[in-house]
């Protein structure tokens, strides 16, 4: 009998970059007034994501989230030399994920790279 594999799902990468570049659009305008005017826009073009067989594809933003080693999610750049007490301060990517509602579970598809800090 052989060991049980971690079940892998393969995302297109279009879908991959379509979500970080949306994920980039939101932060950068997400201080604008602007924002509200394309708000609507953005969450149309997230609700496409949801797929008809039950499954979503989804990012997630990590910032201000606590960091410890034990974090599959996120691949973080440590900022300073103190290890205690580490929080999200910088996302390069955000971690996105493939959720099934039907299932109630969820799978990284792409880790986040973020940048912690000690707190």
């Amino acid at each position: 009998m052989q060991p049980q594999t971690k079940q892998e799902i393969k995302v297109p990468k279009m879908y991959l970059t379509i979500l970080n570049h949306l994920y980039e659009i939101e932060r950068k305008v997400g201080d604008l007034d602007e924002f509200k005017k394309i708000t609507r826009n953005i969450e149309k073009i997230k609700n496409a994501f949801l797929l008809e067989d039950g499954n979503e594809i989804s990012y997630e933003d990590p910032m201000g989230q606590k960091f410890d080693e034990t974090r599959l999610d996120l691949e973080a750049h440590i900022v300073g030399t103190n290890t205690e007490n580490l929080e999200v301060i910088d996302v390069v990517k955000p971690i996105i994920r493939v959720k099934n509602q039907l299932l109630g579970r969820s799978y990284v598809v792409q880790r986040g790279i973020v940048s912690v800090e000690s707190k």
